[in-house]
């Protein structure tokens, strides 16, 4: 037994334990689409990098405007576009159709009530849950995109909590 205890003092001493931030990806993957993130505009853009970082305003007025997860819906952003470099069509973040949009706000608002409309909403032609999950049954269908989506909400959401934290 003093073996064993002398293990563990060796090992929190070695291995210190660290102060988690934000959601993990596990909690990202069964978050309910539908609840707010948490988070302000303010807090989003901390958490966001590269051409996104300038959108969290977007972000959070769509899901006010909508009812869909500001976090999800950076995090798909961040995913199909490169956090927001690469656009398959004309400030297109989504990827979604193919579409052209005026702007990456405007492509925002419009998936953001498609995401909505089809596929969180009880009655959408593609509803099959308010996760990730259900989501994805019918959005992409591959495992690796809803493993990727969940691991980048998680990583915007430790951006914020650190930055919070100082």
């Amino acid at each position: 037994m003093k073996k064993l205890i002398a293990v563990f003092i060796l090992l929190s001493i070695v291995f210190p334990k660290t102060e988690v931030f934000g959601i993990t990806e596990r909690e990202a993957a069964a978050a309910d689409l539908t609840v707010p993130c948490g988070y302000s505009a303010e807090e989003l853009s901390k958490g966001l990098s590269g051409e996104l970082f300038c959108l969290a305003e977007d972000f959070f007025a769509a899901e006010e405007k909508y009812g869909v997860n500001a976090l999800f819906l950076c995090a798909v952003a961040a995913l199909e576009s490169g956090w927001g470099k690469y656009c398959f069509r004309p400030n297109n973040i989504f990827g979604w159709s193919g579409k052209n949009f005026e702007s990456k706000a405007d492509c925002v608002d419009f998936v953001a009530s498609k995401i909505a409309e089809n596929y969180l909403s009880e009655n959408g032609k593609y509803y099959s849950g308010k996760n990730l999950s259900g989501v994805n049954a019918f959005y992409n269908g591959n495992d690796f995109w809803e493993t990727k989506v969940a691991e980048i909400m998680a990583l915007i959401s430790r951006r914020i909590e650190k930055s919070e934290k100082g």
